[in-house]
């Protein structure tokens, strides 16, 4: 609902707030040291979604993508604010 409710008010941004520093580089339940990645494009984050990653549905994305100019979209964690997550965006 996030990413429709930015395209109906023409919104610069939409950020998702999650229990996740943001879209990991690994399945942290199997590989210890992943990582929140800075940037991915939005292919790439419907494609992890696809595979299995739980941070975002694909269809969360849609609305952004088909916005004109399209809307970034920000993963961030409630937990750790300070954070500045990750950053999915027309590649």
């Amino acid at each position: 609902s996030a990413s429709i409710m930015g395209r109906l008010l023409q919104s610069t941004m939409v950020s998702i707030w999650t229990d996740v520093d943001g879209v990991l580089s690994a399945d942290p339940r199997r590989v210890p040291n992943a990582h929140a990645v800075a940037e991915v494009s939005y292919n790439e984050a419907m494609e992890l979604a696809y595979f299995g990653a739980k941070v975002i549905h694909p269809k969360t994305m849609q609305p952004a993508i088909s916005s004109n100019p399209q809307i970034p979209i920000f993963i961030r964690n409630t937990f750790n604010p300070s954070f500045r997550g990750t950053r999915i965006y027309l590649s």
